[in-house]
């Protein structure tokens, strides 16, 4: 089990890389979105990797909850029923795996702030941009009008 998660971390390690990434193309003054959305289809993968990692663990999750009789899977339910190597290395795994959730999801705040700001400043110079368009718009002479006019002079 616990080599079940140490398998996972690599990839908890490249997602929090890759949100480090987003943190740097986000702060810069002229945002690359191609470049964001990059690292989001890289997240997206990663994402996708670590579901069907999860998935191949559940049964075993599940068995060892009936073979230890308890109601949830967590490391101190465990160490209340067994203890050893396999149990210490589990919670390890376990730790490392929570410390990087953490910092994955702290950095994502960050990002996701940063993100809806420089979404913010792009919609205002959209905004900026229709008006003075409207506004050239009505100052351009209309006076002159190229349709025909027909007139008939027999009645």
């Amino acid at each position: 089990m616990a080599g079940g998660y140490q398998e996972q971390l690599p990839f908890y390690e490249k997602m929090l890389h890759v949100a480090e990434q987003q943190k740097v193309v986000l702060a810069k003054e002229e945002v690359d979105m191609e470049q964001i959305f990059n690292l989001i289809e890289q997240r997206q993968e990663l994402i996708v990797t670590l579901e069907k990692m999860n998935e191949g663990l559940a049964s075993l999750k599940e068995e060892i909850k009936d073979a230890l009789e308890i109601a949830e899977f967590n490391i101190s339910n465990i160490k209340a029923k067994i203890s050893g190597p396999g149990v210490e290395a589990l919670a390890n795994s376990l730790e490392q795996l929570g410390y990087l959730v953490t910092e994955i999801k702290e950095l994502d705040q960050v990002n996701e702030t940063a993100l809806r700001q420089v979404m913010q400043k792009t919609q205002e110079q959209l905004k900026i941009l229709q008006e003075n368009k409207k506004a050239g718009q009505a100052y351009q002479s209309t006076l002159f009008t190229e349709e025909g006019v027909f007139i008939d002079y027999s009645k």
